[in-house]
């Protein structure tokens, strides 16, 4: 199929906004859905804006008629509540998909969910495939599982596709510029656990492109009848697993210096970590550091396998790792973000 106009959530984000520039370039009309109060800014040039919530569809649901596609990026990671992470990964997902499922044509629907929506690969498999049940280990990862099997009940009405990537880096990604800071300027990559789980990753430019064939080429979901991760892709370079002790040193050498891996006992995790949640019921702001992020740092292994999504849809990264970190490290630098 053809994209000429698009719908888009999550816009002013890191993903989004990559996105919106790519698909302003193939020359389509893209609709973003801004929230109320976002700065100049953060919206892409060029795009239409519409201004409304996603958890509110009353508020968009003219946008939405003539669209070709509708990619849905917006969510939360982090949460003052499993409840508000529910809300907003997975009932405002079913909102979106329900609003898109009742027009007289409904719209090819991408939904970029998470590789913490499928969880570690099953004991005894070194990578996780799309066949694969899921088994999220995170209230994160439940939350974007609920948006997942809300698509699954509507595959009859809505051509859906879903793409859930790893750990998503690049240029404008605040999460890894801190990363990337710490190490610039101590020296020092602190780790949970002496023993950290192989990760798999994926630059954002290799991840837009991807979503735009998924898009345009890719499986849609077949229902409760259908095959094992029909409508689904994992998105990873998957010539490379490092750990995220491995990957701090990764990092180092893209900035040019060394690095002192300094792992932390997981109860000493745990415990930073517990009061961080609590720091943070105290101030209503939430931290990026919680318990369910301590989850997911201690799993066994977080290696897919993106074979799918080579052989259907021609994904190739073009760079290696520490080919696309010393891009990334050196767009930091110049941006003062070091």
């Amino acid at each position: 199929m053809s994209l000429q106009t698009i719908f888009l959530t999550g816009a002013t984000g890191f993903i989004g906004s990559h996105l919106a520039e790519v698909l302003l370039h193939r020359g389509c009309e893209v609709r973003c859905l801004i929230r109320s109060g976002s700065s100049a800014a953060a919206v892409p040039r060029g795009v239409v804006p519409v201004v409304g919530r996603v958890e509110e569809p009353a508020g968009y649901r003219d946008a939405l008629s003539g669209c070709d596609a509708v990619f849905h990026l917006a969510g939360c990671v982090n949460a003052l509540s499993r409840a508000a992470l529910m809300e907003t990964n997975g009932h405002a997902t079913a909102r979106l998909a329900d609003a898109c499922a009742a027009l007289p044509a409904p719209p090819r629907f991408v939904f970029v969910s998470s590789l913490a929506a499928a969880g570690p690969p099953p004991r005894g498999r070194p990578r996780r495939d799309e066949s694969d049940p899921a088994a999220p280990v995170s209230n994160y990862g439940r939350s974007k599982r609920a948006g997942e099997i809300a698509l699954e009940q509507l595959a009859d009405r809505l051509p859906v596709t879903i793409v859930r990537p790893g750990i998503v880096y690049g240029r404008r990604d605040p999460k890894i510029a801190a990363v990337f800071k710490a190490i610039h300027r101590t020296g020092v990559h602190f780790v949970v656990g002496f023993r950290t789980p192989p990760l798999s990753l994926i630059h954002v430019d290799d991840l837009v492109g991807l979503l735009v064939r998924a898009a345009t080429d890719g499986e849609t979901l077949a229902g409760a009848d259908g095959p094992p991760g029909r409508g689904y892709y994992l998105a990873c370079d998957d010539s490379d697993h490092p750990t995220y002790w491995q990957f701090g040193r990764h990092i180092a050498a893209a900035l040019g210096r060394g690095v002192f891996v300094w792992p932390l006992w997981r109860w000493v995790g745990r415990t930073v970590a517990g009061v961080s949640e609590a720091v943070s019921r105290l101030t209503g702001d939430a931290s990026l550091l919680t318990l369910d992020k301590i989850r997911e740092a201690t799993v066994r292994t977080w290696a897919c396998s993106a074979a799918k999504a080579r052989d259907q849809l021609a994904f190739a990264p073009p760079l290696p790792l520490d080919a696309r970190l010393r891009e990334t490290a050196v767009w930091f630098r110049e941006q003062g973000w070091l």
